[in-house]
């Protein structure tokens, strides 16, 4: 049998599985800037408008960030300074993206494909995956309490990779250009 569920111990579970993503996702991305550096400073130049001398240094900048805050997001006593970091880089990838679709330059490489391959022009689906990795990120940090240390299980390990999956799958399937009326594939 089980106990009595209460919100509070809802909210928890739920945060500590978002921190274990959300850690997952802030590690891929963090190496996805390292193995593919050459790509991300040219993201780094178009895209952020950081000139071409310092574009090396904001790419291990932002990728060491990253690797912090999912550090952050693993150690229970931490998790809910990782969740606020995570929330910072989500809201400032958010930005960048509404800067450039404002300045009419949806056609940019964003960086936010895990792939080499290029996606769609910036749009609704970028702005609602930050809008949700921000508020994942927020209910990490506000249902994480430090007197409270949960550690992250195996299972939630696994859920985690499970979803960085899905998402990786949805950021692909959201790339394709669907085929025009009478075309062939």
């Amino acid at each position: 049998m089980t106990g009595p569920v209460s919100l509070p111990g809802v909210v928890q579970s739920l945060s500590v599985q978002l921190a274990a993503f959300q850690a997952v996702l802030l590690v891929a991305s963090g190496l996805h800037k390292l193995i593919w550096r050459g790509r991300i400073q040219a993201v780094a130049h178009e895209f952020a408008g950081v000139p071409p001398h310092l574009a090396r240094f904001s790419v291990v900048l932002a990728a060491a960030a990253e690797m912090l805050a999912a550090w952050l997001l693993w150690s229970p006593p931490y998790r809910a300074a990782g969740g606020a970091l995570a929330m910072l880089i989500w809201s400032g990838y958010l930005f960048l993206m509404l800067r450039a679709m404002a300045q009419g330059r949806r056609d940019v490489d964003c960086g936010c494909s895990f792939g080499a391959a290029a996606q769609r022009p910036l749009g609704a689906y970028h702005v609602m995956r930050n809008a949700v990795l921000i508020l994942m990120a927020a209910v990490v940090a506000a249902g994480s309490p430090a007197d409270i240390a949960v550690p992250v299980l195996a299972s939630q390990i696994l859920a985690a990779i499970a979803l960085l999956a899905l998402y990786g799958a949805l950021d692909q399937a959201m790339a394709l250009t669907p085929p025009r009326a009478g075309e062939l594939s």
